[in-house]
């Protein structure tokens, strides 16, 4: 009864608030105020020394407009306010002052009535769009006032749902968004960006250790996730895409567009795409250091460092942690949770003229000793990847053609996976002639190098007003060779060829409808080295509108379908017998006759926005045909000899999940604010047998209170996971999942002046017991971290 309780409790809670973007975040600066003219009007231009778009509170009295920007501060060059009189027909005066210490309030006066003023943003700083030209009132006649909409929210914008810089208000697809403000505010409790998105609604991470696991998203995962970074796309290697092997403090924004999406970014993307957007340099940054440490439970300690200037970002972290126990205080099997880490990486931007740049990437990332506690023990004594090293270097040429035409980009990158990972199972077996039980102990060691080399172009047209048509090509190779370290022996070279070619448009029919869609060709080679080959080729299309009611109120809908092709492993096997070793499953066989993957999706949702309130709830429903699961086989009968034949083979199965997601935020005043989040899947195998339980994505809510009254800041959280109730286990045998647990956090921050601030964190406040969602070893107990941010 308690913990249907507690999820009533969360249920009410997620259905009643939800926040507007959270307030413990870094200062922002405005740093120059310019005034446009333009053909309707005038446009201000508040310029930010980072980057960093703050909220805004909008209210009118007598003639005035004014807009309240929270988190901000006002650093002039002339050290003032900034002050013009009649800066246009109808406007009488224009002030920015500093509202308090860390607030600034922009003021616009008008004849008769507060101006009609709009706030949006460019190239990452506020714009203040302000009409002026108005048609005369004749003479004897009274003029009827216009009441200007003070609801109205900030204009936000996405970048992967469509792949071009889209208001979010304008798109059919789901898309949730994760500020730096809000990564930050998290941190050190970040140790991965896995970390950062597990309070998202449909999000959980499915585990192998606290650094390594993949995205769960409404019940996909692995390799069914397409994870970019900075628009590059990531391979997928054992477990999928690596998570941890970008640091938080570095990410400028998280997106992740939910539901198939392989008619905009391909086979990776079968069931949602996250995208990872770093720091960017810019050519007006000023020369800024930032750095973050902290220290504390289970001997875990880390720093970072970044300098940033003028067209160029650098940065350094370093992180280390010892072996954490569980809330009884035992050591979470089957050898602790230790890891250390290393990452330097930088940014460089050469501008050609005003509409075309150069940006160059480049990011070394080297993991060390880290545990894996997501294999099952027994038969797993030990998991580790001894080391787990990613290269990326890209270069990227950008037109952003600024007179309106035709907008284009080129990227091209190389990235470099180097991994080793160290396992050693136990079994007990009776060995002939005796018979008698004898333990014994089987070690592994395999050696990964993964090259992948990737080419992309795209271009946006605008048609007409009212429209935009983005086009492009994809271009991929992932080369994969392993060794075994103990047999000394080396496997074929596995080779994956990505083509494909994509086009997407968003067009307003109305003022308050939009429509989207877009369809992508792609062309698959998968081939190894000993002449195993599978070519295959697909198209996918999206389609959705979007109605607005008012301009707060929206509903969307979208469909889109998802394709995959199955991995040569599963075709072929790796060893003589068709067989290949799985993780977490053992002994597989492997079947020449899978089919491809297909996905249709339907989302419904309905939207509200406004400056104090924000809501949201969806429906989503993914029919999935052929998809690759496991079924029982009889094996064999065991010689005694050698690792156990295999009990399980892949094979296509049909799957429906279907689900409502809810999110929620309320303004409370200006220092308190509340959010909450709730998400329910439903997952089904038509066959009958239950999903594995990797793919049982079970209820989690979210509610979450924060202050922050610009020295003193914090949030108490409570996150809620479902029990997962009966799941196809790694034995394939059919158990309970992982069970129900609610977790609380607490943060607490003082900011000792604008640019510094402590913080003290406590994950697991009361030390629960509980197991990871949707795998079966405990997380860490009770953990208190402090930690220093500051920037100069």
């Amino acid at each position: 009864m308690q913990k249907l309780n507690f999820l009533s409790l969360a249920i009410a809670g997620t259905l009643s608030v939800s926040i507007t973007q959270p307030v413990w975040a870094n200062v922002n600066q405005i740093t120059d105020v310019a005034i446009n003219e333009t053909p309707d009007g005038i446009e201000v231009i508040l310029q930010t020394n980072n980057g960093e778009l703050s909220s805004v509170l909008t209210s009118t009295e007598a003639e005035n407009f004014v807009a309240d920007i929270i988190n901000t501060q006002l650093n002039l060059e002339s050290g003032t306010d900034f002050t013009i009189n009649n800066p246009a027909p109808g406007i009488t005066l224009l002030t920015v002052t500093a509202l308090d210490t860390n607030s600034v309030r922009v003021t616009v006066t008008g004849e008769t009535a507060p101006p009609d003023v709009t706030i949006g943003q460019r190239n990452q700083n506020f714009l203040l769009t302000i009409p002026t030209t108005t048609t005369p009132t004749p003479i004897g006649e009274v003029p009827t006032p216009e009441t200007p909409d003070t609801t109205e929210p900030d204009i936000e914008l996405v970048v992967t749902a469509t792949r071009r810089s889209t208001p979010l208000e304008n798109t059919p697809a789901t898309v949730d968004i994760k500020t730096q403000a809000e990564i930050q505010r998290e941190q050190p409790l970040n140790r991965t960006v896995g970390d950062a998105l597990q309070t998202l609604p449909g999000i959980v991470i499915n585990r192998l250790g606290l650094l390594s696991g993949s995205a769960n998203i409404r019940g996909l995962t692995g390799e069914r996730i397409g994870v970019l970074v900075d628009g590059e796309r990531l391979p997928n290697l054992e477990f999928g895409p690596d998570l941890g092997s970008v640091d938080p403090f570095r990410v400028q924004r998280l997106e992740v567009l939910k539901g198939p999406a392989s008619s905009v970014y391909g086979a990776d993307a079968f069931g949602g795409v996250i995208n990872i957007i770093t720091t960017t340099p810019r050519p007006d940054a000023p020369f800024k250091v930032r750095s973050f440490a902290f220290a504390g439970g289970f001997a875990e300690y880390g720093g970072n460092l970044e300098i940033t200037g003028p067209n160029y970002v650098i940065g350094t972290s370093r992180r280390v942690a010892g072996d954490a126990k569980d809330g009884a205080g035992n050591l979470i099997p089957p050898q602790g949770t230790a890891y250390e880490v290393f990452d330097i990486y930088g940014t460089g931007r050469v501008d050609l003229d005003e509409n075309q740049r150069l940006e160059l990437r480049f990011d070394r990332y080297r993991q060390d000793n880290a545990d894996l506690n997501g294999f099952p023990s027994p038969p797993f004594i030990s998991a580790e990847n001894v080391f787990r090293n990613r290269d990326r270097y890209s270069l990227s040429y950008i037109n952003e053609n600024l007179d309106g035409g035709t907008s284009f980009n080129l990227r091209t990158y190389y990235q470099k996976s180097a991994r080793r990972f160290d396992n050693a199972t136990q079994v007990t077996i009776a060995i002939p002639p005796t018979f008698q039980p004898q333990t014994i102990t089987t070690p592994s060691s395999t050696f990964t190098l993964t090259e992948s080399y990737g080419f992309s172009g795209s271009a946006d047209t605008p048609l007409g007003e009212a429209g935009i048509l983005t086009y492009g090509i994809d271009i991929s190779q992932d080369n994969s060779i392993s060794d075994n370290l103990i047999n000394n022996t080396t496997g074929p070279l596995g080779t994956r060829n990505f083509y494909g070619a994509f086009v997407q448009s968003n067009y307003n029919l109305a003022d308050n409808l939009t429509l989207a869609g877009g369809l992508r060709y792609d062309i698959f080679n998968f081939r190894e080295s000993i002449d195993s080959e599978n070519n295959t080729n697909a198209i996918t299309f999206n389609l959705g509108s979007v109605y607005r009611f008012t301009n707060t109120l929206a509903a969307r809908i979208n469909f889109a379908q998802g394709f995959r092709p199955p991995r040569l492993i599963d075709l072929f096997g790796s060893d003589s017998d068709r067989t290949f070793f799985a993780p977490t499953r053992g002994r597989v066989l492997a079947d020449p006759n899978l089919k491809p993957e297909r996905a249709n999706n339907f989302d419904i949702g309905l939207n509200y926005a406004s400056n104090t309130i924000r809501g949201g709830i969806t429906y989503f429903r993914n029919d999935i045909s052929d998809f690759i699961g496991f079924n029982s086989i009889t094996p064999p009968p065991s010689t005694g000899f050698g690792p156990p034949p295999a009990t399980i083979q892949v094979a296509n199965k049909n799957v429906l999940l279907q689900g409502i997601e809810l999110s929620t935020a309320y303004l409370l005043n200006r220092n308190l604010s509340v959010e909450g989040n709730l998400t329910y899947v439903n997952g089904e195998d038509r066959s009958g047998t239950p999903l594995s339980q990797l793919e049982v994505f079970p209820v989690t809510a979210l509610l979450r209170l924060l202050y922050d009254d610009n020295q003193f800041s914090g949030y108490l959280q409570s996150r809620f996971y479902g029990g997962q109730g009966n799941v196809l286990l790694s034995n394939n045998q059919i158990g309970s999942g992982s069970p129900a647990a609610t977790v609380f956090d607490l943060a607490i921050g003082y900011r000792v002046t604008p640019s510094t601030q402590l913080s003290l964190n406590v994950e697991n406040l009361f030390n629960a017991e509980y197991i990871y969602p949707t795998v079966n070893f405990s997380a860490p107990g009770i953990r208190v971290l402090a930690g220093i941010r500051a920037e100069f």
